[in-house]
């Protein structure tokens, strides 16, 4: 009987958990590599973070096709993800002798790896700031229209 109550309780606590409205406060919030609050690290965790530590992040960290993001945690490439941002690419290398969500897999080699071809990892090499570079292809007195299509063709050039 008590248990039941404790249960009870317990339910009737989620309920209401889910019922009020959270406000959280983000403030360390997230910058580009180029961006860093160097100082505000500093002050609160003691942490110098120089430029080739923030190389180094920078160059591990990765970007999948589908949006998701992982690190470089060997020099072989071996890359570390949360599961449902790999989760289409097991899918789509399994086979029907065998399903690699259901029954998992270990590659005990590089050679015993499995190849998924429509897998991208992008990385970021370097940032440049290029505002002014766009923002100056647009004329004096450009329409809108024209003003969007003078700043896309210049993004297409930088791309390019």
């Amino acid at each position: 009987m008590r248990l039941r109550k404790v249960l009870c309780a317990l339910v009737l606590a989620l309920f209401s958990l889910q019922t009020l409205q959270f406000s959280v406060r983000a403030d360390e919030g997230m910058w580009t590599f180029n961006n860093i609050p160097r100082a505000e690290i500093k002050k609160r965790y003691g942490f110098d973070v120089t430029d080739e530590w923030l190389k180094k992040v920078q160059l591990a960290s990765v970007r999948f096709n589908n949006g998701g993001s992982g690190s470089f945690v060997s020099p072989n490439g071996l890359v570390l993800t949360n599961y449902h941002i790999v989760e289409d690419i097991v899918n789509e290398v399994s086979t029907p002798q065998k399903d690699l969500a259901k029954e998992g897999f270990v590659a005990r080699s590089q050679a015993e790896e499995i190849k998924a071809p429509s897998l991208e990892l992008n990385v970021l090499m370097s940032i440049e700031d290029v505002t002014t570079r766009v923002n100056g292809a647009v004329k004096a007195g450009a329409s809108d229209a024209c003003a969007w299509a003078a700043r896309r063709g210049e993004i297409a050039a930088i791309e390019g």
